[in-house]
């Protein structure tokens, strides 16, 4: 299973800290930035899946930020982490698509938390795997007879997927019973 890669930005250091803490066991890499422009900067240096944002920040707010992601980084799937609690900027955010999750914080539970972050990462891998598909059969509708290496490849896609949701299950399941 290809390990993912989550970001996480705020501009208070002891949350980045307690993100650290509470994520070191998690089966995925954690990147952590100050400020929206670090982020972007990382960004364009690492490969990242899903990013979790804090709203305000001085300089770049995240919702800026998180504009920018979804322009230049449209596949990253975008979450937000703040204890902002308005709710206009909350459903800006959401109606446009800028994030897929809102995580109040303080966040009640690690596991809450975990689970949302891991839920996240599986909508990358299906969001991913359904582009491969579409491809795959858009030249099945354009008449391309599908070689045999296409046909392997969607074999192994599938079974990569029956594997990988065992895995995860596996995974999850101790973050699932403390709740």
């Amino acid at each position: 299973m290809e390990k993912r890669t989550v970001l996480f930005v705020d501009d208070e250091e002891k949350i980045l800290r307690s993100l650290k803490r509470s994520l070191m066991d998690e089966p995925y890499e954690t990147l952590f930035a100050n400020s929206g422009k670090e982020a972007l900067e990382i960004l364009q240096q690492h490969e990242a899946h899903v990013i979790v944002s804090d709203i305000r920040m001085p300089e770049m707010d995240g919702l800026e930020l998180l504009k920018i992601v979804k322009e230049e980084f449209p596949h990253i799937i975008r979450l937000v982490l703040s204890g902002c609690s308005e709710a206009d900027n909350i459903l800006n955010a959401i109606n446009n698509g800028e994030v897929l999750r809102f995580i109040t914080k303080p966040w009640k539970s690690d596991g809450n938390l975990k689970t949302t972050i891991r839920q996240a990462i599986e909508y990358y891998d299906l969001h991913s795997e359904r582009e491969m598909l579409m491809t795959f059969f858009e030249q099945l509708v354009v008449g391309k007879e599908p070689d045999e290496i296409n046909l392997r490849l969607i074999n192994m896609l599938i079974e990569k997927r029956k594997r990988h949701l065992y895995e995860w299950s596996m995974k999850c399941h101790p973050v699932l019973k403390d709740q």
